[in-house]
């Protein structure tokens, strides 16, 4: 009975252990990773599966990472507390007494590393993989590291598009051992809803944010960010038109746009009402995005539509 017990127990502590890491926004890495070797296999017809899985792991041990470690200096500098929307619906690892607080930094680190040892491996066949994965973790530090702190200073909604844009073309060098600007702006429209993700959660922190001397767009300009939010969503729409013309994206891609009345009608929803799950609620949008997205630039990798 006690080592059944202690099975249950050790089961209960790796789950928590992982729902720490909000496992909800793994979305975010996998459609960035799976969009860039879509894109190498619509391009150049190259799609190498281990160097896909490991891209995929390593972006999401780093997005793990980045998470792990907001909470982190969010509770050090007083924004998460007890009484936050944030200890409501998910766990905390502090909060919640998961891990300690110093405990919390170790365990972000930890992922970080792994996503490194991942991108030293890459590198014997891909030079700036390592460099790439470094320059990553740069990004996820200054997110709310010191002496950076961007998130704190209004800056955050500027970084997190730059970050998942340079996700997306770091790894199509990997799935292709090329350089591409082209990549960079055909992620863009993922780049808008991962920032517009990102917007939900201040705006609907936006009074907690100010008790703690935060300061975020949703602080410093509410009527303009709600704007923001919404004109992102729907600008991640509207930009396949140009991209498609350019060429840049097959035409078949424009389709993903029979999901804009889901995308807007929701975002609606959030920007009125402001649930306390606004941010997953606004990943719902990129999940469905990002589905279409992907899979119809796959499709036309294997059936070639033109103007």
């Amino acid at each position: 009975m006690l080592n059944i017990d202690c099975y249950l127990m050790l089961l209960g502590s790796i789950k928590n252990m992982i729902l720490i890491t909000r496992p909800w926004g793994f979305i975010m890495p996998t459609i960035c990773v799976s969009l860039s070797y879509v894109l190498g296999f619509y391009f150049l017809k190259i799609f190498n599966l281990v160097f896909y899985i490991l891209t995929l792991i390593g972006v999401i041990l780093l997005n793990a990472s980045v998470d792990v470690m907001n909470d982190y200096f969010d509770f050090k500098y007083k924004v998460d507390t007890e009484n936050s929307n944030t200890a409501n619906y998910r766990l905390h690892p502090i909060i919640h007494k998961i891990l300690s607080t110093k405990q919390t930094l170790i365990y972000a680190i930890i992922l970080a590393l792994i996503a490194l040892v991942i991108a030293s491996y890459l590198t014997l066949s891909r030079l700036y993989a390592l460099p790439f994965g470094l320059i990553g973790l740069l990004f996820v530090y200054m997110y709310n590291g010191p002496p950076f702190l961007l998130k704190y200073r209004a800056l955050g909604e500027i970084e997190i598009p730059i970050t998942y844009s340079f996700i997306i073309f770091a790894s199509y060098y990997i799935a292709t051992g090329l350089l591409s600007y082209i990549v960079f702006i055909d992620g863009l429209p993922i780049a808008f809803l991962i920032t517009s993700i990102l917007i939900a959660n201040n705006m609907r922190d936006r009074e907690k944010d100010e008790e703690s001397n935060v300061k975020t767009l949703a602080i410093l300009f509410p009527r303009f960010t709600n704007i923001l939010y919404l004109s992102l969503i729907i600008l991640s729409y509207l930009i396949l038109i140009p991209l498609a013309i350019l060429r840049y994206i097959p035409l078949l891609a424009i389709l993903t746009m029979i999901t804009m009345p889901f995308a807007i009608n929701k975002a609606l929803f959030i920007s009125r009402k402001l649930p306390k799950d606004s941010d997953p609620q606004t990943a719902n949008i990129l999940t469905l995005f990002g589905i279409f997205y992907i899979i119809l630039i796959l499709l036309s990798g294997f059936v070639n539509i033109t103007f």
